[in-house]
């Protein structure tokens, strides 16, 4: 952590740079998501210096199932707007209800986030923990990646350095992975300290991160966009699947047919007495040949019709 504490003004983010007088509310967008029981809503409140802002006792319990938007303005008309989202993976919460609320989000936080936070618990990362990149990827797409921050929380945990992670990485491929597909974008965070100290420094990097990239943030626009890939791969994955049920149909049928006509051949060709070694042999010989001729040729009219 640095000597010297930057005010929380300096480290917004204007929308354009270049016209920075016609901004009247510089703001800052970030939305959180993960697991449960990470420290999310924790998070959330210490960012915006209210620690209850996210954890109010609610007897309906609707906040773990919706998003929660909390607002914070300081005294110079700079904002940081925090989304809480509900946990993935929780027990009695599809996946597919969970993604619908992040995705409200990130449509109705105009005009778009300028990060998405990771949160994750600073302990030994599993493929577990690399799920909700993966349900996130899927549902932003891989360019949204370019727009998520690891957050790893901690409590008083003396294991809760660079130099820590740094070392874990090596043993851990799931912990380098989660890392490396997030470009080494990452922050560990206390929370069980709440002094602001920490919080501007998390600001400032966020800030940092984004000035390397022509877009300041994700918009509903390339939400747009990921789910139109998204459908267009679900229906290539529903074609290669009907192909390969269709082509398994084809070698079925090819083989009853094969076989039905093999014994015909040697019932026949055995002077219609089916007992003798002779016509059996013979028999199985002739449909085994009209099994491979008769599979090449369905295999080959159902290439050429599905090329066309």
């Amino acid at each position: 952590m640095g000597s010297t504490e930057p005010s929380e003004s300096s480290v917004m983010i204007n929308e354009d740079p270049e016209n920075e007088d016609e901004q009247e509310l510089p703001e800052l967008r970030i939305v959180l998501f993960g697991r449960t029981t990470v420290g999310k809503s924790t998070l959330g409140g210490i960012i915006l210096g209210d620690s209850a802002a996210f954890t109010l006792s609610d007897p309906h319990g609707e906040r773990t199932k919706t998003c929660h938007v909390e607002r914070k303005t300081d005294s110079d008309s700079h904002s940081v707007v925090v989304v809480d989202t509900p946990g993935l993976f929780k027990m009695g919460s599809s996946e597919e209800d969970v993604v619908k609320e992040i995705k409200w989000a990130t449509e109705n936080v105009e005009p778009g986030p300028h990060v998405f936070l990771l949160v994750e618990r600073l302990k030994i990362i599993t493929s577990e923990e690399l799920k909700a990149l993966q349900v996130f990827e899927r549902t932003f797409g891989k360019r949204a990646v370019a727009y998520v921050t690891v957050v790893f929380t901690h409590k008083n945990d003396p294991r809760g350095n660079e130099a820590d992670i740094k070392e874990g990485m090596k043993d851990n491929e799931h912990l380098r992975e989660l890392i490396e597909r997030c470009q080494w974008r990452y922050f560990i965070f206390n929370i069980a300290d709440r002094s602001p100290v920490q919080v501007t420094e998390l600001l400032e990097k966020i800030t940092q991160e984004r000035q390397d990239y022509s877009d300041f943030f994700y918009t509903p626009q390339m939400l747009q966009a990921a789910e139109k890939a998204a459908n267009e791969e679900r229906s290539k994955d529903d074609r290669r699947r009907k192909a390969s049920e269709n082509r398994l149909a084809i070698l079925e049928k090819s083989g009853l047919l094969g076989i039905f006509l093999g014994s015909v051949v040697g019932y026949f060709s055995c002077g219609g007495e089916l007992t003798p070694t002779s016509g059996a042999l013979l028999g199985a010989l002739l449909g085994m040949i009209l099994i491979m001729g008769m599979t090449f040729s369905g295999i080959c009219v159902f290439e050429k019709y599905h090329k066309k």
